[in-house]
C-alpha cells in the first residue's frame, strides 16, 4: 500500500472517531462516538454508537440525525434498539440519542443504585458530555419513571418530557397499577435474591413471556434478550424494581411548579390506559403546568412495536 494510501484510510479512521469531554454533574463525563457497525448493514445505517463514563457507569448509546437534541429511553425487558423502528424517522429532524440505561444492554452499572433519580442523573451527565442543547426526553416503561425525574431534577435543561405507557410512581394511579394481577412480576422481581436464582438459563422463556404481548419481530426479541443474558445484566433489571419504593418516595416528595411541557401517553389498548386520566391530574397536580394526554391508537404497551409510526408522529408533533 502506498504511503498516500493509507495516510488516507488513517484519516479517514480519525473522522470516524469523536471524542467529547465535558464536566457535568458530580464529575467528568467522557463520551466516545464510533463509526456505525458495518457489519450491521442496512439495520443501522445512519447510526453511529458510542459510551460514556457517568456517576462511575459507562452508559451505550446509539445516535443519529441533526437537529435539536432528542433522548429516548426504553423500557422492560429491552434495550435501546426498542426504538430503532423509529430512529430513522425521528433522525430528519432531530439528534436523536438512543440509551442503555446502566447496566442494561452494553451499558454498565457502576454502583448498586438503580432509582430513577440515579438513572436521570446518568442520562443528565450524558447530555452534557455529548453538547446536548436542552434535550427533549422520551421514556418508555421504566423509561419514563426517568423521564419525570429529569423532569424533577433538571428542569431548566429540557425542553420537554414524554411519559409513555407506564404509571409515575408516588403520583395517584401507582398503588392501583401495581397491585393488580397483571402486576405479578413485580412483587416477583422485587424479591431479594429469589428471580435472580429461579431465572437463571430460563431468562429468554420468562422475558419473552413480556415481550411476546408486544407486535415485535423474532429478530427484536432475540436482541432484546441479549441486553439482559448475563447475571449482571438481569441482576440490575430487578434492581429496578426493587427501587420502586424510592421512586414513589421521589414522586411524592418532589413537588412544585415546573414549567417542563409533560406529554403522558398510553396505548389505546393498554392495562394503563383507564388510568390515564388520574394520572395526567396528579401530575398537574404535583405541580407540573404543562401536562398534555395522548394515546397512540392500534397499540398496547410496547407502543414502539405495535404502532411505530404513531409513536413518531406524536413525538414529532411535541418534540
Amino acid at each position: 500500500m502506498s504511503e498516500e494510501k493509507s495516510n488516507t484510510k488513517r484519516n479517514s479512521a480519525l473522522l470516524g472517531l469523536a471524542a467529547i469531554v465535558a464536566v457535568a454533574g458530580s464529575g467528568v463525563a467522557i463520551a466516545r462516538t464510533v463509526r456505525a457497525r458495518v457489519d450491521r448493514g442496512r439495520r443501522d445505517r445512519g447510526l453511529s454508537f458510542g459510551t460514556a463514563r457517568v456517576h462511575g457507569a459507562v452508559l451505550h448509546f446509539a445516535r443519529s440525525g441533526r437537529g435539536p437534541a432528542l433522548i429516548l429511553l426504553h423500557g422492560f425487558p429491552q434495550d435501546w434498539s426498542e426504538w430503532r423502528p423509529i430512529i430513522g424517522r425521528l433522525a430528519r429532524r432531530y439528534t436523536v440519542v438512543a440509551v442503555d440505561l446502566r447496566g442494561i444492554g452494553q451499558s454498565t452499572a457502576g454502583s448498586n443504585r438503580f432509582d430513577a433519580a440515579t438513572m436521570a442523573a446518568d442520562v443528565h451527565e450524558l447530555a452534557a458530555a455529548l453538547k446536548l442543547d436542552r434535550p427533549y426526553v422520551v421514556g418508555h416503561d421504566l423509561g419514563g419513571m426517568v423521564a419525570h425525574a429529569y423532569a424533577r431534577l433538571f428542569p431548566k435543561d429540557l425542553r420537554g418530557a414524554m411519559i409513555l405507557d407506564v404509571p409515575v410512581p408516588g403520583l395517584d394511579g401507582w398503588d392501583d397499577a401495581v397491585s393488580g394481577s397483571g402486576a405479578w412480576h413485580v412483587g416477583f422481581l422485587q424479591t431479594p435474591d429469589l428471580p435472580e436464582t429461579i431465572v437463571a438459563g430460563r431468562h429468554a422463556a420468562f422475558l419473552g413471556h413480556f415481550l411476546a404481548m408486544g407486535d415485535h419481530s423474532d429478530e427484536q426479541i432475540a436482541e432484546a434478550l441479549k441486553g439482559y443474558a448475563s447475571p449482571a445484566q438481569f441482576h440490575a433489571a430487578c434492581e429496578m424494581y426493587r427501587a420502586f419504593p424510592d421512586n414513589a418516595a421521589f414522586g411524592e416528595e418532589k413537588r412544585g411548579l415546573n414549567d417542563v411541557p409533560v406529554v403522558y401517553g398510553t396505548g389505546d389498548g393498554s392495562p394503563f390506559a383507564g388510568l390515564a386520566d388520574r394520572i395526567v391530574a396528579a401530575l398537574k397536580d404535583s405541580g407540573f403546568t404543562d401536562v398534555t394526554p395522548a394515546t397512540v391508537p392500534n397499540a398496547v404497551h410496547y407502543l414502539v412495536a405495535d404502532n411505530p409510526d404513531g409513536v413518531a408522529a406524536l413525538i414529532e408533533q411535541h418534540a
